[in-house]
């Protein structure tokens, strides 16, 4: 179906006289000679923006699920599927003239591209603090952006001559098929926890999302403790990682403090001495995922040793400053799931308290904020809840979602002015202490219903504390 849909576009515009010279799916970029795609998105149709294009532009084709009169419109079955393939092939298949891994779970996503990108000299990364290309980083408005958006990156990346490209693919992606169009040479599995429900309504529906990422006939990267990797590993086509001898990846020894994470790793067979700035046993993980693909596409011992040493930091994961005895540690953890395994950790190592500051999203999954708060208040001395990107909610509201899953409320404050929350914290911290900054992370930013505002919880931190 697709394939006639292509060639029907490449027809319409033949038979219309119509050069296309660039694509879009937002109305407000066409112009003459653009192929538009009329996407049915979450917010705004772009079906009704149709007939007002078609009398502004003589010369321009447009893909609709609609059926219009006008012969310059093409009507097909699935826009999205028809958009990817049509911005491969617009973009030259850039895809396929590199190596590109794709990296899809809850958790890790971020760190590990991180992690590979240190190990692999000639790549690049996209995700959820943007893309880099030439040691520049660009932002991005979602994780993976839209298809057309994600075939320019690679064919930048292509232009630059980069070998490896290693992304995020979320959910959402997968199932508004962002990814349609791409040549995955291999694709990665961390993990699944709670996450979306506020679009998916159910972990089983997430679920779903996430694991129809993977097709029996990829070559694939899982994380073996994961219960949903039953779904996804193929014995033929799959590099295992986890903390059993069962996996091709797999620990010998470890330990991890404030300064770090000591490893002895099982690779396949060869023995790695890791070490790493990063901490905690969940970036062990990430550590462990970053090696199986890199045993994948046969990098050396030294390499991935010394890509792994060299990776000092990611932005916004467990981002550490320093006040004479004091920390405080920045970190984007916004599910119960990634605040226990960053909140366990830093419980782990601490030496004074651990103060925890944090809010929940609005608009999005409210059945997690009671959890988020049962997390703070079991691994946390003293917890301050406060705003994250209220959205159009009323962050009080927020707050008292959070609040129901506390049963101590010994403790816990409340400060819902994220700055005010922060100073508090810092203010509270005594030597040895940690304060935990969670949710927000890498974020410069905070969404106040229809405002957006300049906000860095790391800003707040270093101007505090004048470091």
């Amino acid at each position: 179906m697709q394939a006639n849909a292509i060639e029907r576009i490449c027809s319409t515009a033949v038979r219309n006289n119509i050069e296309i010279k660039s694509l879009a799916y937002d109305s407000r970029k066409v112009k003459e000679n653009t192929l538009f795609f009329a996407v049915k998105g979450h917010r705004i149709d772009g079906n009704k923006f149709v007939e007002a294009l078609l009398r502004q532009y003589k010369d321009i084709c447009i893909v609709s699920e609609n059926n219009f009169s006008d012969d310059r419109v093409i009507s097909v079955k699935d826009v999205r599927e028809c958009m990817g393939k049509i911005a491969s092939a617009f973009y030259d298949e850039p895809t396929k003239k590199m190596k590109i891994t794709g990296i899809t779970g809850t958790n890790g996503k971020t760190t590990t591209t991180y992690l590979l990108n240190s190990i692999f000299k000639n790549s690049e990364i996209v995700g959820t603090t943007g893309y880099t290309l030439k040691n520049e980083t660009y932002k991005l408005n979602n994780t993976t952006p839209e298809s057309i958006d994600l075939q320019k990156i690679f064919y930048d990346m292509v232009c630059n001559n980069t070998e490896y490209c290693f992304m995020e693919a979320s959910s959402h992606a997968v199932t508004l098929k962002r990814i349609t169009g791409i040549d995955f040479k291999l694709k990665v599995f961390t993990n699944i926890s709670q996450d979306h429900l506020d679009y998916y309504k159910t972990m089983d529906n997430y679920a779903k999302a996430k694991v129809s990422f993977f097709k029996s006939s990829d070559k694939k990267v899982v994380n073996m403790d994961d219960e949903y990797a039953k779904k996804i590993i193929d014995t033929q086509n799959t590099i295992t990682y986890g903390f059993t001898e069962k996996a091709d990846i797999y620990p010998l020894d470890y330990d991890f403090d404030i300064e770090g994470i000591r490893l002895k790793l099982n690779a396949a067979g060869e023995i790695l001495n890791i070490e790493s700035p990063l901490i905690g046993k969940y970036n062990i993980y990430n550590i462990m995922c970053a090696v199986a693909v890199s045993v994948f596409f046969k990098k050396s011992k030294k390499e991935i040793e010394d890509g792994i040493k060299n990776c000092k930091k990611v932005p916004g994961r467990l981002e550490f400053f320093k006040n004479r005895n004091m920390y405080a540690v920045v970190d984007y953890a916004h599910t119960d799931d990634a605040m226990i395994n960053v909140l366990n950790t830093l419980d782990e190592i601490k030496k004074g308290r651990l103060i925890t500051v944090f809010g929940a999203g609005g608009d999005r999954d409210k059945t997690k904020r009671p959890k988020m708060g049962r997390a703070a208040e079991e691994f946390s001395d003293i917890v301050i809840i406060t705003s994250d990107n209220p959205r159009s909610e009323n962050p009080a509201s927020i707050i008292d979602d959070i609040v129901t899953g506390i049963r101590n409320k010994k403790n816990i404050y409340v400060e819902p002015d994220r700055k005010k929350a922060i100073s508090q914290a810092l203010d509270m911290a005594k030597p040895n202490d940690i304060v935990a900054i969670v949710g927000k992370g890498h974020e410069d930013y905070q969404i106040l219903g229809d405002t957006i505002i300049h906000f860095d919880d790391r800003e707040v931190v270093k101007e505090h504390w004048k470091i």
